[in-house]
């Protein structure tokens, strides 16, 4: 195996940068399946843990608690800053371990709650555990592979979300129909598996190493807030803020959109369950198409401010063209469908942005510490999304309106994108 030098002149081991890649992608791709698989058992999951807890599981109710559910695994999910600190204090490789197998445990446990207090908790424990893959997943790739390939791998390494996302609608459309939402809840416990793999074929990365054997002080949180860093971090974090509160405001109801659509005009809640399903697959491919791009269109558009600028309009036309005029004016289903796809690539595409923009705004000792700040505050304020949408629903009685309202958050954005550094052709920040 090659060697690194390093200030203490002892060697740190390097590792392929394919073999790193591979193991942070694999990461990735069971989080975006673990997420992406509540998107699809709102409905059923509810219907059957409302009753039980002495609530109607009317339409209303399963608009509201399906958003309060969302909001409370992204509470959990903004608490897991602390991954990032663990991250930069004991290194990347023990945190990335530890926040896969406790978000495996408690999705399996997802399919065990007798009730909707209990599958509350486990949400958001979920959440606490799928956090961390930000703040322990991106420096570390970033840190271990050459700086030639470093933006490449970097923008693809979010291609595991979108693929992830593609894998939970396939195991919707063939795994729920036969063995329920549970059986879908279980089948997400199996990514603890890669916590051994990761432990024992990953080496910790080189530059956390020589900052440890050059007895680097200990990152501290207030020096992300201090001088010239506190601009970078604060924009990062709004930035965030914006982009997740309008993607789980939006996105993350396109299913139950679709089916409570399809009900009303009459099919059949199995074959309306299963257009929701094709609907999370069909998104998924425009997601996959932006992330997969990414490399090349930092390279086309020179700048990660223009290329920001250029997503968040972009998520905001597409949020108003698919929901306000083809849902609410125009109530074309199919026009709707042949949106999603662009959806996909400016709402979710983007964040392959920011695991190469994020990780370049810090320096090593603060990388994951910042990253997973910056990441976590976004669904402290982003999980107010989902419960935002769900309760205007329930008063206006249309998901579409709702989310055209929210889906403004993207100007504001926009705005936020002025104070961020940039970045672009300078190496990676020691």
């Amino acid at each position: 195996m090659p060697k690194i030098a390093t200030q203490a002149g002892v060697p740190a081991p390097a590792a392929s940068p394919y073999r790193v890649f591979a193991a942070t992608w694999f990461g990735w791709m069971l989080d975006g399946f673990d997420n992406a698989i509540y998107i699809y058992v709102i409905i059923p999951a509810l219907t059957e843990l409302l009753p039980k807890s002495g609530i109607t599981a009317t339409h209303a109710h399963i608009a509201q608690f399906g958003g309060l559910m969302f909001s409370v695994f992204m509470l959990g999910w903004a608490c897991s800053m602390f991954w990032g600190w663990c991250a930069d204090r004991y290194g990347r490789i023990p945190a990335m371990c530890l926040t896969i197998l406790i978000y495996s445990v408690f999705t399996g446990l997802c399919g065990l709650a007798p009730g909707i207090l209990a599958f509350g908790i486990f949400r958001f424990f979920t959440g606490f555990g799928i956090g961390g893959e930000w703040a322990a997943g991106a420096p570390l790739l970033q840190e271990s592979v050459p700086e030639h390939l470093r933006e490449r791998l970097s923008g693809w390494l979010h291609t595991g979300t979108p693929i992830g996302f593609l894998l939970a609608s396939v195991a919707a459309l063939t795994i729920l129909p036969v063995f329920g939402w549970r059986g879908l809840f279980l089948l997400g416990s199996v990514p603890a598996l890669l916590t051994v793999w990761l432990r024992l074929g990953v080496p910790e990365s080189r530059r956390w190493v020589e900052k440890q054997r050059a007895n680097a002080p200990r990152p501290r949180i207030a020096e992300l807030f201090q001088g010239a860093q506190a601009r970078s971090t604060w924009a990062a974090a709004l930035m965030m803020t914006c982009l997740i509160f309008g993607l789980w405001s939006s996105t993350f109801w396109i299913p139950t959109l679709v089916i409570t659509w399809q009900t009303g005009l009459g099919m059949s809640p199995a074959a309306a369950q299963q257009l929701g399903s094709w609907s999370g697959l069909i998104l998924s491919f425009g997601t996959l198409a932006g992330c997969v791009g990414m490399p090349w269109i930092v390279r086309w558009i020179p700048r990660r401010k223009a290329v920001a600028r250029v997503f968040f309009f972009g998520s905001l036309i597409c949020n108003l063209t698919s929901y306000c005029l083809f849902v609410l004016v125009l109530k074309n289903f199919w026009l709707f469908m042949v949106t999603l796809p662009l959806l996909g690539f400016f709402t979710s595409g983007v964040f392959s942005l920011f695991t190469i923009w994020l990780p370049e705004m810090f320096p090593t000792s603060h990388r994951s510490l910042g990253s997973g700040f910056s990441f976590s505050f976004g669904r402290v304020l982003g999980a107010l999304g989902p419960t935002v949408v769900g309760a205007l629903a329930a008063v206006f009685g249309s998901y579409p309106a709702a989310i055209s309202v929210v889906s403004l958050i993207y100007l504001v954005g926009s705005v936020f994108v002025i104070w961020a550094p940039e970045t672009a052709g300078q190496p990676l920040r020691q």
